[in-house]
């Protein structure tokens, strides 16, 4: 059997506007840019790996917004890679609904786009048997797997949904984990799930299950270097890696400004945490701790701060709370004191995301009753 290569993404979700995303238009266009340019970095890396498969499994484009010259654009890359067999899985986010680019454009002859059925494909040159089907529209919640009828040969599966376990339901194509073992394949490419992961099923093939993750961050909490996989199928069988193709990173930052006399003070903390290539990346700057009741940091003024010191992009969010001694106020007998007892008590019975609005509910509180004592005295 001849030996071949794969790569392996889904989940790019290109024209989507990031979540939680503050930046202004031409922020935004530029973001969408370097989308554009992390597909470019698949496609060449497929060309440099002479990829015999590439394989999209779902959510390539965000179908409410993507655009005919984002479409084109696509399509354009994928022709230069007319010596690789490309083959798609519309996802939740891409159905192929009769309204989808995939339906209304003629895409390049070596770029196969599975339909809302299961389709099987041989390539007797590889000895493979390949397997996929799409999303019909944005959910699918009944399961369903291919019919397998042939005895050996390599096999491969490619779809865009979820890996349950038992009876767990999902709206985006539940795969059921011990379904899916039975029918011994040798790869399951997914898409759907934008951390990366791998699963090994215990039957005979130990089928690898892999997630690559979404090459590029489409929401804040996707941090790291973000990856699509490559496999080969040689003599000593399956062997895959993960290579980064990110164009720019997101990351999260935790920073605490105890102790800090002024905002300026805080605003070069971060600058003590974050230097050099690090602050190319988007940054969600999270202050933390406690800070003289006299100021605050405002948003606008610490990304501008920042922005200044030669971050590509810096997005602030001031957690910080006034440096309060509550075990003082909780013993007093007034208005204050009844109010931090009060707070108190509801915060150690919420959850913990509960828990975090009220206790800054209890500071904005404090604030509010003790500037007020201010005033009258």
């Amino acid at each position: 059997m001849k030996s071949f290569t794969f790569v392996h993404t889904a989940d790019l979700h290109l024209d989507k506007p990031m979540e939680g995303w503050r930046g202004g238009k031409d922020r935004l266009r530029a973001r969408r840019e370097e989308f554009r340019r992390t597909f470019e970095r698949i496609v060449e890396l497929a060309k440099r790996r002479q990829a015999d498969f590439l394989f999209i499994a779902g959510d390539l484009l965000e179908h409410r917004y993507a655009g005919r010259s984002t479409v084109r654009f696509v399509m354009e890359k994928l022709e230069e890679l007319s010596g690789t067999n490309v083959l798609i899985a519309p996802g939740n986010h891409d159905p192929c609904r009769p309204d989808s680019w995939y339906r209304t454009e003629r895409w390049p002859d070596h770029v196969h786009i599975f339909s809302p059925e299961w389709e099987h494909h041989y390539f007797s040159e590889y000895n493979l048997h390949l397997y996929g089907k799409g999303f019909a529209d944005y959910e699918e919640s009944s399961p369903s797997l291919p019919e397998i009828r042939e005895e050996g040969g390599r096999r491969i599966l490619v779809v865009h949904g979820t890996l349950t376990d038992g009876e767990e339901s999902s709206p985006y194509f539940p795969l059921q984990r011990e379904a899916l073992a039975k029918l011994e394949m040798d790869y399951v490419a997914l898409g759907h799930i934008h951390q990366s992961s791998t699963v090994r099923l215990s039957n005979e093939r130990r089928t690898l299950v892999r997630y690559p993750g979404s090459p590029e961050a489409v929401r804040w909490k996707e941090t790291g270097e973000r990856t699509v996989t490559v496999g080969t199928f040689g003599e000593d069988g399956l062997t895959v890696e993960t290579v980064a193709v990110q164009t720019r990173r997101c990351e999260i930052d935790r920073v605490d400004v105890t102790g800090c006399e002024t905002p300026e003070e805080a605003i070069r903390r971060v600058m003590e945490k974050v230097s050099g290539e690090e602050r190319e990346a988007y940054r969600r700057i999270h202050f933390t701790g406690h800070r003289p009741r006299d100021w605050a940091i405002p948003a606008d003024w610490a990304s501008e701060q920042l922005s200044r010191a030669g971050f590509h992009y810096a997005e602030c969010v001031d957690e910080t709370v006034p440096d309060y001694d509550l075990e003082q106020l909780r013993r007093e007998t007034g208005v204050v004191g009844v109010f931090v007892r009060r707070m108190e008590e509801r915060i150690r019975s919420a959850e913990p995301e509960e828990q975090r609005l009220l206790k800054r509910a209890l500071y904005k509180g404090l604030d509010a009753l003790l500037s007020r004592e201010v005033v009258r005295g």
